[in-house]
């Protein structure tokens, strides 16, 4: 299963997601690294993998372009969030796999040419739509992308073991690679979400506060 490094980037410095309650996100400051500046941090975290999301596009205040294209070379690969509308938001990069989530774009990402798509998912419901995870990645099932992204938006930075959600049963109906964040507070979740038949992890403050070793990150990928 690979492990990718969970990077939230806002006003050009990366910072601690918490609940999505992105009013009260503050740099990283409290880390293993000692740069919040994105490429700098990437340097000092060594990850093989990354998912980057461009919080002031995603809010619709700005971007950090610049920010992000100065990342290049610091990991092998990276899925960005960077807050899509329209087809043309993607950023092409040959070391970038851009996702669309319904965070941004509720409606009509089938359409979308992007190697991922995202549901956003907050109380254990997705997000804006407020419908069963279950059913709504069993109905993307068919979907033409290389695959999908649980994005547990309300667990994220919390370590409350992925708040409750049923991740078996939505490994079970998506039958592509899927990819999970949000919550993962220590080894044993990563062991479960391998057990389930996850392809990938999302995560970052796990790593920051010693509940996964940080030479995970620097391997890519983990298994039992």
């Amino acid at each position: 299963m690979k492990i990718f490094l969970a990077v939230d980037i806002l006003k050009g410095n990366v910072v601690h997601g918490y609940k999505g309650l992105r009013n009260d996100y503050r740099p990283l400051d409290w880390g293993i690294a000692s740069s919040t500046v994105p490429c700098e941090y990437l340097k000092e975290m060594k990850a093989k993998n990354v998912y980057l999301a461009d919080l002031d596009r995603i809010e619709g205040t700005g971007d950090n372009d610049k920010e992000i294209l100065a990342c290049r070379g610091t990991a092998e690969s990276a899925i960005l969030n960077r807050g899509a509308k329209r087809p043309e938001d993607a950023m092409h990069e040959d070391w970038i796999k851009n996702v669309i989530s319904t965070e941004t774009c509720p409606k009509n990402q089938q359409d979308f040419p992007f190697e991922y798509f995202s549901i956003v998912i907050k109380d254990n419901l997705t997000y804006p739509d407020k419908k069963s995870p279950v059913e709504s990645f069993l109905a993307c099932s068919d979907w033409d992308f290389e695959g999908a992204i649980v994005m547990n938006l309300s667990s994220v930075g919390s370590e409350d073991r992925m708040g409750g959600l049923d991740i078996e049963k939505i490994r079970k109906v998506y039958p592509k690679t899927l990819i999970y964040g949000g919550g993962v507070s220590d080894m044993s979740d990563l062991k479960r979400l391998y057990e389930a038949g996850y392809d990938g992890a999302i995560i970052a403050t796990a790593v920051h506060k010693g509940k996964v070793p940080v030479e995970i990150l620097e391997d890519g990928e983990v298994c039992w």
